[in-house]
C-alpha cells in the first residue's frame, strides 16, 4: 500500500480539517462522519464508498482520543454503554456488509452519497426543530430529580429495565439519573447499522437516544456515546478496510487525536444551544449541497 501520494499542501488541509473533526465530535459525543464524509466527497471529491469507508478509520482516533479524555473526566456511564454495545455490535457487522456488497455489486448510482445526505438532512432538521422547542430550557442536567427505586434494582443490572445511577466526575459535579433501557438500546442497532453503512459512527442517533429516550443528562450521553463508538467500529472498518485510504485517515487523524483530548476537558463550561444550532445548520447545508452535487452533477 502507498501512503501520502498527494501534495503536502492537501496534507496540511487534511490535518486542519481533523482539528474541527476532533473539536466538534466529542462535544456532540458523534465520531465525527458527519463532517468527514462531507469534506472528503465535496472537497477531496472521493466517491461515496471511499470516504464513508474512509471517515470509519477517522472515526477509531477520534473515538478513542475522546474515550481517553472522558476516562479522565469520570463521565462514562459503563454499564449503559456495556448494555449499548450488545445491540450496537449485530447493527454495525450488518451496516458493513451491506456497505460491502454495494461496492462489489458496482452499483452505478452512488447511493451512499444519497442515503448519506438524505440522512443527515433529516436529522439536521429534526434537531433543529427540537433546539428551537426547547430553546427555553436550562441545558445544565446537572442535578436530575432521582425516582424512587423500585423491586427492579434487586436484580442484576444486565436483567433490569431502570439502572439508578449516581456518581461525581473529575470535577466534582454530581449525577443523578435513572435510566430507562428500553426501548433506546433495541433502536441503537439502527445506529450501528446507518453507522457502518455511511460512516457516521453512530452518535448522532445515540445521543439523542441515551437524553430522550434513555433520560441521560447531555454530558454523560455524550461520554458514553463515545465510548460505545470506539468499541464498535473497529468491526467495521476489518470489514470494508479495502475501501479505506489510510493516508488521508492518518492526516486527518493528526488532528482529530489533539483537539478531542482537549476539548471535553473544557465542555462543562459550555451552556449556550447557539454552538448547537450552528452545527446543525451548517450539517444541513452539507446535507443539501451533496444531493445537488450527486443528483444533477452540479457542484454548487
Amino acid at each position: 500500500m502507498v501512503f501520502f501520494t498527494f501534495t503536502w499542501g492537501i496534507g496540511l488541509s487534511l490535518v486542519a480539517f481533523g482539528l474541527v473533526i476532533g473539536a466538534i465530535a466529542p462535544t456532540f459525543g458523534i465520531g465525527g462522519g458527519l463532517l468527514a464524509v462531507p469534506i472528503l466527497i465535496l472537497v477531496y471529491d472521493l466517491d461515496g464508498n471511499v470516504a464513508t469507508a474512509t471517515s470509519l478509520g477517522v472515526i477509531i482516533f477520534t473515538s478513542m482520543s475522546g474515550t481517553i479524555a472522558y476516562f479522565r473526566e469520570k463521565r462514562i456511564d459503563f454499564r449503559i454503554a456495556l448494555s449499548f454495545m450488545v445491540f450496537a455490535i449485530p447493527g454495525a457487522t450488518s451496516g458493513a456488509f451491506l456497505a460491502k456488497f454495494l461496492k462489489d455489486e458496482e452499483i452505478k448510482v452512488d447511493v451512499f452519497q444519497i442515503v448519506f445526505a438524505i440522512t443527515m438532512l433529516l436529522i439536521s432538521i429534526y434537531k433543529i426543530v427540537t433546539i428551537i422547542i426547547n430553546k427555553r430550557k436550562n441545558s445544565n442536567h446537572h442535578n436530575e430529580e432521582i425516582i424512587e427505586k423500585s423491586s427492579n434494582d434487586n436484580k442484576p443490572w444486565w436483567k433490569q429495565n431502570k439502572l439508578y445511577r449516581h456518581f461525581s466526575d473529575k470535577r466534582g459535579v454530581e449525577f443523578r439519573y435513572e435510566a430507562k433501557l428500553l426501548p433506546g438500546i433495541i433502536i441503537a442497532t439502527i445506529g450501528a447499522f446507518l453507522g457502518a453503512m455511511l460512516g457516521l459512527g453512530g452518535g448522532i442517533i445515540y445521543v439523542p437516544i441515551l437524553t430522550m429516550a434513555l433520560g441521560v443528562p447531555v454530558a454523560i450521553a455524550a461520554a458514553t456515546s463515545t465510548l460505545t463508538i470506539f468499541a464498535i467500529t473497529p468491526i467495521s472498518v476489518l470489514i470494508r478496510r479495502a475501501s479505506i485510504l489510510w493516508d488521508y485517515v492518518f492526516c486527518i487523524a493528526l488532528g482529530t487525536i489533539i483537539t478531542s483530548n482537549i476539548v471535553p476537558r473544557f465542555l462543562y463550561k459550555i451552556k449556550s444551544k447557539s454552538i448547537l444550532t450552528g452545527f446543525w445548520i451548517l450539517a444541513m447545508g452539507a446535507a443539501i449541497r451533496l444531493l445537488i452535487k450527486v443528483l444533477t452533477g452540479i457542484d454548487v
